[in-house]
């Protein structure tokens, strides 16, 4: 399966310098005009990440990531921002937005490819998976990215997905806010600052809740710690 990345960034040959240094016959850039247009792609299907360099023009990214992950397809859409801004806190912003990544600039045209080819390998990995959990009430189709409730499906972003997926796959085990910044945001270099990671993670795990609804109770709290699926007797 080809992807197909939206570049949108204010250099109109950024999307291709990366197909030139990345050489990836399954990886294509495509530039984007504006943010309304990659919008448009991922929401068609049609492009699988956007790549947002900056701010977008004509919108901000936390509107392009709005826009995005109200539709049925964009909300599976790999976002990645680039910012000259490199601090931990722009890191969480980002994260908090629903971004899948965030790049710090500057960076060099080669290694940024890398980073990108690395991210969609790992998307089509994770996407390619045929496994169909059964936790309790929730029915988890890993290669689709769908979770149903009692048959009803849930509308959730793949950030909200990977989050309950991990989630169920120990049931009635605690995860540590630190261990689901890891395993679920990939962010490895975690500092001390508890502040900021149990920021980023309650904010996903509050949006979370909001679209389980009725299942909302199962996804519990364990103060000073993380959260833990809890299964109904």
């Amino acid at each position: 399966m080809n992807s197909e990345v939206c570049v949108l960034s204010s250099s109109p040959t950024l999307a291709a310098e990366l197909d030139e240094a990345l050489a990836d016959d399954r990886v294509r850039f495509e530039p984007a005009i504006s943010g309304k247009s990659a919008v448009k792609r991922a929401s068609c299907g049609c492009s699988s990440a956007i790549l947002v360099d900056e701010n977008p023009p004509e919108m901000s990214s936390a509107e392009l990531l709005r826009d995005l992950r109200s539709s049925e397809l964009g909300r599976h859409a790999l976002v990645i921002l680039m910012s000259s801004k490199a601090s931990e806190i722009d890191r969480v912003i980002a994260f908090e937005l629903g971004a899948d990544d965030f790049i710090a600039k500057p960076i060099g045209i080669r290694e940024l490819s890398l980073r990108l080819g690395a991210v969609l390998r790992r998307h089509r990995n994770e996407r390619s998976r045929d496994e169909t959990l059964h936790v309790g009430p929730f029915i988890i189709d890993t290669g689709q990215e769908k979770i149903t409730f009692r048959g009803e499906p849930l509308a959730l972003t793949t950030v909200e997905f990977r989050l309950l997926e991990y989630l169920a796959r120990s049931p009635g085990e605690v995860q540590e806010r630190r261990v689901l910044l890891e395993r679920v945001w990939r962010w490895c270099d975690v500092n001390d600052d508890r502040a900021i990671v149990s920021r980023t993670v309650d904010t996903h795990v509050k949006r979370l809740r909001e679209k389980l609804g009725p299942a909302s109770e199962l996804v519990e709290t364990i103060r000073g710690v993380g959260y833990r699926l809890r299964l109904a007797s």
